[in-house]
């Protein structure tokens, strides 16, 4: 009677020690999308170091044995002074956070000079941000939106379905029944097809990941200087960064 007690004592515990199935299809399944997250976030941080190279590169920068953290810093403070020069701005004794923040009024004051607006005496965050806006208006009403009623987070969403939309359009793409996200889907999975055949790569039996990682991987190089997705040269883009060194 012991003997048979124990074994049953034994048996309940190994039984309720073993996940059951859903349990234990549920945890592979986490493990597998836990796998594929860590590729996926793997694989930006490669693609990230490749164009920071190559930007490092374009703006003559010796990239041999720099990390991420060393090229990106080089990278922006060599833009930034050579935007300081373009804008006339002196950069001796001056730190990068102060030439950013006079690169970037100089550069605001120049794009509401172009706009037409009036600078006189004005804040340089109040004009970054006046600027902004009426960039934001004249792009929805090249897009046929009409901004009345809508405040700049509402604009701004309903711009960047716009934009997205005509995209998809200029490439052939179905848009009917289609939100903002699946379109954007579409225009990129269109684009990384269209750079694999102008750079000569083979897209047979290979879907879009594989594509994308081969022409950032063998042909960076070439779709930068072709000016291919995703290397190209956004079209449409509003005045980036209003808020840049303020902080």
């Amino acid at each position: 009677m012991r003997s048979f007690i124990f074994l049953m004592a034994l048996s309940l515990m190994l039984f309720s020690s073993v996940p059951s199935a859903s349990a234990f299809y549920k945890g592979f399944a986490e493990d597998l999308q836990q796998q594929k997250q860590q590729t996926e976030d793997s694989k930006k941080e490669t693609y990230h170091h490749i164009f920071l190279k190559l930007k490092a590169e374009e703006l003559g920068i010796d990239t041999g044995g720099k990390d991420k953290e060393q090229l990106h810093q080089e990278v922006a403070e060599r833009k930034i002074k050579q935007s300081a020069e373009e804008n006339g701005i002196e950069t001796d004794g001056k730190s990068i956070k102060e030439l950013a923040r006079e690169v970037h009024h100089a550069e605001v004051k120049k794009k509401a000079e172009q706009l037409g607006m009036n600078i006189k005496g004005k804040d340089p965050q109040l004009l970054a941000e006046e600027v902004f806006e009426e960039m934001l208006n004249q792009r929805a009403n090249e897009l046929g939106i009409d901004p009345a009623g809508k405040d700049v987070e509402q604009l701004k969403k309903a711009v960047m379905e716009a934009s997205i939309k005509q995209e998809a359009d200029a490439l052939n793409i179905a848009t009917e029944g289609k939100d903002a996200k699946k379109l954007q889907k579409a225009v990129h999975e269109k684009k990384i097809s269209q750079s694999a055949e102008k750079l000569g790569i083979k897209t047979d039996g290979k879907n879009i990941e594989e594509l994308l990682d081969e022409i950032m991987t063998k042909h960076a190089k070439e779709a930068k200087q072709q000016k291919l997705y995703p290397f190209e040269k956004r079209k449409g883009a509003l005045f980036q960064g209003h808020h840049m060194g303020e902080s």
